[in-house]
């Protein structure tokens, strides 16, 4: 009896013991959640500002004049004077250009932003001279706690118009992912299914009303369904932009007039003997195994790709390949991968359960395959399917697909024009890709795009030539944006705030909260 009660007793201290830090760790746990958050690095006020004897590169022509003053008033360029402009006030700032180069603010044309973007991916962008993004992700009926919808881009909008924060400029109102349904979570109208040709209708009316101006087809949908959202984004005066989805050919998708294209797979799915019974297959996304990837290899036929190639150059379909997001793939069985520096800017939340596992995947197919990286040889295949498509007169988009695993908002921007340089683009070509051909697609090449007198004085200041080596865009001094200066060390802040909300709990915890709390990103990630 005395070794019973004993037990017993043993069991109920257990018990206390196990309760009490549980407690511990809830209590600790609310109060990270609770806690207040590092503010960002205080935004000094706008002012007019002379930048003296600054080189210009004139990303339309791909030249450069050296030594012109550039005087910007109220954020925008009023006087380029290769001579020495006057000013009768003083109560602007005075900046020494000598010996730097000047180039348009940057552009992401792919990129997901979520509520907490404030906190990661704006610093990033910024702090890396991209100063305006094409925002692939869009809401569905319901505000969302993950997804940044229409309202929480006012906001950001907002805030940039009154000088209280810097996100980069939002260009272009996206649908969220149109899949046939599988995205799309129980209690939500039956029309953003569109799994049939009415329910597709009725989602293009319904997004044309809500003031979106692209829908995003996905990978999942029929050819009728995707015949019938084309035609209805059409008759609305909206546009088609996203996935090829698998089901429908190319020549199909640009016959529709689809605005873009994203990712860096169009042309190997369409380039091998197996094409056309891969795209009739039952389910084209369950019949992408390690096999098929093979077989897009050792059936390729560059006859075929070289005409696919030439149909989209003829076409006004766009071609964003977001290198960036197989170049992951690529590496994921190499060191280089896990041992970025730049890791520490992404949330601890992220690389634990998305990134790590994602990279881990790749990495177990690559070690079980017989016959090398497969991953390797796809990507390679794909930078050289983009240079072909550049030297046919294709438009080339340069985004990166930011938020996906691997890829560093604002640094993988650099990457992926550094991806673009081997693919066969010049400097001169990438440059002008990532700042006015933006800018063109976008319909505001008018305000963006260039370093011209009349136009938003978004601008980044370098240390060196990217006409002559492309990587001298990382090389940034400062950034000028929405009439504010942002030397060095302000970016440096920036960089320095990612890093410390990156691994902050309290962030960390409200991410997850955020993510739990969204009924879009809990069917996109159990799918």
């Amino acid at each position: 009896m005395g070794n019973q009660f004993g037990e017993i007793t043993t069991m109920k201290q257990l018990t206390t013991l196990l309760i009490a830090a549980f407690g511990s760790i809830t209590l600790l746990l609310l109060i990270a959640f609770s806690w207040p958050l590092t503010a960002p690095p205080v935004l000094e006020a706008p002012t007019d500002i002379l930048i003296r004897e600054v080189g210009i590169i004139d990303v339309a022509t791909g030249n450069f004049v050296a030594d012109h003053d550039v005087l910007i008033r109220e954020g925008e360029i009023t006087e380029i004077s290769p001579h020495r402009i006057t000013v009768e006030r003083r109560d602007l700032l005075e900046i020494d250009g000598s010996g730097k180069y000047l180039i348009p603010g940057l552009w992401d044309m792919h990129t997901h932003s979520n509520t907490f973007s404030p906190r990661y991916q704006h610093p990033l962008f910024v702090a890396n001279g991209v100063l305006a993004v094409r925002d692939m992700w869009g809401c569905m009926s319901e505000p969302d706690s993950f997804i940044a919808c229409a309202d929480v881009r006012n906001s950001w909008r907002t805030a940039l118009e009154s000088h209280t924060a810097i996100p980069p400029r939002y260009f272009g109102v996206s649908s969220f992912q149109v899949n046939g349904g599988t995205e799309v979570p129980s209690g939500y109208p039956d029309r953003f299914r569109a799994d049939t040709v009415e329910k597709a209708r009725s989602l293009v009316a319904y997004y044309a009303d809500a003031g979106a101006d692209f829908i995003k087809p996905y990978a999942r949908l029929s050819p009728e369904v995707y015949r019938a959202l084309a035609e209805e984004a059409a008759a609305r005066g909206m546009t088609m932009q996203g996935h090829r989805p698998l089901a429908v050919s190319l020549l199909e998708l640009i016959a529709a007039g689809q605005r873009s294209i994203e990712h860096g797979r169009p042309f190997l799915f369409e380039c091998f003997a197996g094409a056309a019974d891969f795209r009739a297959s039952r389910d084209p996304v369950a019949a992408y195994t390690p096999e098929l990837q093979q077989r897009l290899i050792a059936e390729y036929d560059p006859e075929l790709c070289g005409r696919l190639i030439k149909a989209l150059a003829a076409s006004e379909t766009a071609w964003t390949p977001t290198l960036q997001t197989m170049r992951m793939g690529a590496l994921a069985d190499s060191p280089e991968l896990r041992q970025d520096d730049r890791l520490k800017y992404i949330p601890v939340l992220f690389k634990t359960l998305f990134w790590n596992p994602d990279a881990d995947r790749k990495a177990n197919e690559i070690r079980a395959a017989r016959q090398g990286n497969v991953h390797q040889r796809l990507y390679n295949l794909a930078l050289q399917q983009v240079g072909q498509a550049h030297r046919a007169g294709a438009t080339i988009l340069v985004g990166t697909d930011a938020f996906d695993s691997f890829v560093y908002p604002g640094f993988s921007l650099q990457d992926e024009m550094e991806a673009l340089v081997h693919a066969g683009l010049t400097p001169a070509d990438t440059l002008r890709a990532a700042t006015l051909t933006a800018a063109q697609f976008m319909g505001v090449a008018s305000r963006f795009g260039t370093v011209e007198i009349g136009k938003a004085a978004d601008l980044v200041m370098l240390d060196a030539n990217p006409l002559i080596d492309i990587n001298h865009t990382r090389a940034i001094s400062a950034v000028f944006y929405n009439g504010h200066h942002l030397n060095r060390n302000y970016l440096d802040s920036l960089l320095a705030f990612a890093e410390t909300q990156a691994s902050s709990l309290g962030s960390n915890l409200r991410i997850l909260w955020s993510a739990l709390n969204s009924p879009l990103v809990r069917v996109q990630f159990a799918d």
